[in-house]
């Protein structure tokens, strides 16, 4: 802005201008104010270009977070897979080694552990569970376990009657989990015996039921005699009659007199008329024959002593010793089966005093099985399963 131009201002502020002069000065004026309007709007459209290039810088960034979050998600989840895929590996890694080591540790021995824990369940439930029968099968799997199954069952006549399943999960030599599933409730009930020289139960109502029975059923019955028996003795209760034993009951020190139990016995111990042979009682007789130069095809068979119906007192007696000192030996899976009955007790009273039976599981024909009635050795009785008839034994 010259001098000359801020005199004329001052000049028109002070109003000393001529006219002429005056409108010369307001023209120039209006032409200043368009040209600073021009100038205004050329600053206002660079501010709104420097404005969007900020904005577009913006986006650029924030789109480039955006790949950059993108990128540590899938780091992450790759990292999680690798970690899952790891861990999956070394699952079956292991798997795969304790497998290895599980059939190894249940394989060893002659017999083997497999087969001596089998025998020791089913010797468990054979003694404390009159008439049931399991005969178990199953196999290794990881981190040391066997897993063992098997039907119950209980002979009625000349038939096995399914009653139930077991199953159990072996840890080492400790039997973690078992399961008695019972599908017939009859069967479930616990068995009762009457000790001998002790207050009888009454048995009128058992003795009725089997008079109403018709000619064509057989019956299971748990039958208490009023005297102690030596084996021998008491299988010659049975050569005459059209019945047939099938589980002795055995005196363990725990009944009678001195006893606080009224001589009722609802946690029997006893043997099954035919011996549990164990894994070394029978004599393998081995056939092999070889096919070509790598191929043979090996047969076996294992042979156990003959036992007489009515008779073998003894071996019966050895057999059942012999299963309570395998109970006594593994006792950490005999004392999960076993509620009731001291093994290692029961174990030393027989061994002190001999094998005396003063019970018996019988089934026939349910007529036969009421003709104890009459019998005076018989103190009393208690009618367990029935069934139609299935008996073809001769009289």
């Amino acid at each position: 802005m010259t001098d000359d131009f801020k005199r004329k201002l001052q000049d028109y502020k002070n109003g000393t201008l001529s006219a002429e002069e005056r409108a010369e000065l307001e023209q120039q004026l209006e032409q200043m104010e368009i040209y600073q309007y021009y100038l205004d709007e050329m600053l206002d459209g660079e501010e709104d270009h420097r404005n969007a290039e900020s904005i577009k810088v913006t986006e650029k960034e924030i789109n480039l977070h955006k790949r950059e979050a993108s990128l540590l998600r899938k780091g992450k989840w790759r990292a999680r897979i690798g970690t899952a895929l790891t861990l999956i590996s070394l699952y079956i890694g292991v798997t795969l080694l304790t497998s290895i080591g599980t059939a190894l540790y249940y394989s060893t021995g002659d017999p083997d552990r497999s087969r001596i824990y089998r025998d020791v369940v089913e010797s468990a439930i054979a003694v404390t569970n009159p008439n049931v029968m399991v005969h178990l099968s199953g196999g290794s799997g990881a981190y040391f376990s066997m897993n063992v199954t098997s039907k119950m069952t209980k002979r009625v006549g000349d038939d096995y009657l399914e009653v139930g399943n077991f199953s159990g999960t072996f840890l080492f030599n400790w039997i973690r989990l078992y399961d008695f599933a019972w599908s017939d409730s009859e069967a479930a009930r616990s068995a009762l015996f009457q000790f001998p020289g002790t207050q009888e139960l009454s048995s009128d109502q058992e003795w009725r039921r089997l008079e109403k029975l018709p000619d064509g059923t057989v019956a299971e019955a748990y039958v208490s005699y009023d005297l102690l028996y030596k084996t021998d003795e008491f299988l010659q209760q049975f050569r005459d009659k059209q019945l047939e034993p099938l589980w002795f009951a055995v005196d363990n020190g725990v009944h009678g007199a001195g006893h606080d139990n009224d001589g009722v016995v609802v946690d029997p111990i006893g043997f099954p008329s035919l011996p549990l042979w164990h894994p070394d009682d029978g004599k393998v007789t081995k056939n092999e024959t070889s096919r070509g130069l790598w191929v043979s095809v090996g047969s076996s068979v294992t042979e156990y002593p003959a036992i007489e119906q009515y008779g073998s007192g003894q071996l019966r007696d050895e057999n059942f010793i012999k299963t309570l000192r395998i109970l006594e030996e593994h006792k950490s899976i005999a004392d999960r089966l076993i509620y009731g009955v001291d093994i290692t007790k029961s174990l030393a009273y027989v061994e002190k005093n001999g094998v005396n039976i003063y019970g018996a599981v019988v089934t026939g024909p349910t007529k036969e099985i009421l003709k104890l009635k009459n019998d005076p050795a018989v103190s009393s009785i208690r009618v367990g399963k029935v069934t139609l008839w299935n008996w073809d034994h001769e009289s």
